[in-house]
C-alpha cells in the first residue's frame, strides 16, 4: 500500500502541474493571439516569438520542479516573471501543503523565510533613508539605544544590511551564541552579546543583524516593524496579502502554504523568527508573509527606481545607489545593502546587474537592473537543501535568459 499510495500522489503531483503548465502555455498563446489579430504582420511575428520563449521557459520550470517533486525535495511551486511593460508570465505545479490538499498559485500566501531581510528589511530601510531617518554609514548604535555589549570597531548600519558586521552566526561548535527557547531571554543576549567575530573581514551570515535592524527600524520609526511596513511599503505597492508576523486575517485558508518545519499552513518557518514575532517583538530576519503577485509589485517598484505601480514613489535615486550591484566583487554571498549579489550557482550573465535572495525554506526572488526585468520561485520546500537553492536559480535563469 505504501508503494501504491506514494505512487497515486506523485500521479497527483504530475496531472496538477501538467494542467498548470498547460493554463500558462495556453494564456501565453491567447495573448500572442490577440496581438497577432489586431497588430501588423512584423508585430505579431514578434509576440508568437516572445509566446514562444515563454513556453519553452516554463517547460523548464515543469521540467526542474515535476522532478524535485518526484524526488521528495518540494511539495509544489509557484514562478512569475516580467518586466514593466506588462508581459509577465506564471505557473504552478503541485501543492502548497503537505497533505497536498491545498494547490499552489499565483496567490498563494506563503512563509518567504530571509526573503524577509530584503523585501522587508532593506525596503523599509530604503523607505526610512529616503525620508532622513537613517544615515546609512553610521554606526548603528546610533539608532539603537538599547544595546550595550562592547564593540572593538565600529559597526555601521550598512555593515549590519551586508552581514560584515561580526555578529556571526556560530560559536565555533556551530551553535548560534545568541538563541534561546525563551524569545525575551534570546532579544537580551542579541543586546547584550559582542560580536562572536570582532575584526571585519569575510560576509558572515547571521539573522542577528537583521534582528538588530528591526529593533532599530522600530526607534527610527516610533512603531512597530510591521506596521511600518504595511504602511510604507505593502499599502503604496499595492501588496494587498503582505504582512509581517502572521498571515493578515482576511486571507482565506485555502491560500496559504505550509512551509517546512511548520504543523499546519500559515506559520513562520524560521526557528529564530517566529518566538520572537510570538512574543510580540518585531524582527526583519524573517516572518514576511507574500505572493509572487505581490513581491512581482514590489520587484517592479525597485525597476522604476523606488515608484510603485501607482506612481507612487516610496525611495529615489540615493536609495537606488545603495543597493547598486557590484561588477567585480565576487566573493560567495556578497551584498549589496541587503541585496545578494554573488554566487556559485548564480549565472555568470546575471552576475553585476542582478540583485536577488533566497529563503531557506524554499524561495527566491530576484531583479535585473539591466535587463529591467524580475524573476520569482516561490515553492514549499521539504528535502535537499542545495539542490532545492541552485535549481530555483535554474528556473529563474530560464525564465529571465530566454531570447
Amino acid at each position: 500500500m505504501g508503494l501504491i499510495g506514494n505512487s497515486m500522489k506523485t500521479t497527483r503531483k504530475m496531472l496538477l502541474s501538467g494542467i498548470a503548465a498547460l493554463t500558462v502555455a495556453v494564456a501565453v498563446a491567447d495573448s500572442a493571439a490577440v496581438a497577432a489579430s489586431t497588430a501588423p504582420a512584423s508585430s505579431a511575428a514578434s509576440s508568437n516569438l516572445v509566446a514562444a520563449a515563454s513556453s519553452a521557459a516554463l517547460g523548464e520550470c515543469a521540467r526542474i520542479f515535476e522532478a524535485e517533486m518526484c524526488d521528495g525535495v518540494i511539495h509544489g511551486a509557484t514562478v512569475m516573471a516580467g518586466g514593466l511593460d506588462g508581459d509577465a508570465v506564471s505557473g504552478s505545479w503541485g501543492w502548497a501543503d503537505a497533505a497536498h490538499t491545498i494547490p499552489m498559485t499565483p496567490r498563494t500566501v506563503i512563509d518567504i523565510a530571509s526573503v524577509t531581510k530584503a523585501a522587508a528589511g532593506t525596503t523599509a530601510f530604503l523607505v526610512a533613508h529616503a525620508k532622513g531617518l537613517v544615515d546609512f554609514d553610521a554606526p548603528f548604535t546610533n539608532y539603537l539605544s538599547a544595546y550595550r555589549a562592547p564593540l572593538a570597531r565600529v559597526v555601521t548600519v550598512r555593515d549590519l544590511m551586508n552581514h560584515l558586521s561580526g555578529f556571526g552566526e556560530a560559536d565555533g561548535t556551530g551553535k548560534r551564541v545568541y538563541f534561546s527557547e525563551d524569545p525575551v531571554k534570546m532579544l537580551d543576549n542579541i543586546l547584550s552579546l559582542p560580536p562572536a567575530e570582532p575584526k571585519k573581514g569575510a560576509v558572515a551570515y547571521s539573522c542577528r543583524n537583521y534582528v538588530l535592524l528591526g529593533r532599530m527600524l522600530e526607534q527610527i520609526a516610533g512603531c512597530g516593524v510591521d506596521e511600518f511596513a504595511r504602511r510604507e511599503i505593502f499599502l503604496p505597492a499595492g501588496m494587498a496579502d503582505s504582512s509581517l508576523g502572521a498571515p493578515l486575517p482576511s486571507v482565506a485558508r485555502d491560500r496559504l502554504a505550509q512551509t517546512i518545519g511548520t504543523p499546519r499552513p500559515g506559520e513562520i518557518s524560521d526557528f529564530v523568527a517566529r518566538p520572537l514575532w510570538g512574543a510580540g517583538i518585531g524582527t526583519v530576519n524573517a516572518g514576511m508573509f507574500s505572493t509572487a503577485e505581490d513581491l512581482a509589485r514590489l520587484l517592479r517598484t525597485y525597476l522604476r527606481g523606488g515608484v510603485t505601480d501607482g506612481g507612487v514613489r516610496i525611495f529615489g535615486a540615493a536609495e537606488m545607489s545603495a543597493i547598486a550591484p557590484s561588477a567585480t566583487n565576487r566573493v560567495e554571498g556578497a551584498r549589496s545593502f541587503g541585496w545578494q549579489t554573488a554566487s556559485a550557482d548564480l549565472p555568470d550573465a546575471l552576475f553585476g546587474t542582478a540583485l536577488f535572495h533566497s529563503g531557506w525554506s524554499g524561495q527566491t526572488v530576484l531583479f535585473d537592473l539591466k535587463r529591467r526585468r524580475y524573476a520569482i520561485v516561490l515553492t514549499t520546500r521539504c528535502g535537499d537543501y542545495s539542490r532545492a537553492k541552485r535549481e530555483r536559480l535554474a528556473a529563474i535563469a530560464a525564465l529571465l535568459l530566454r531570447p
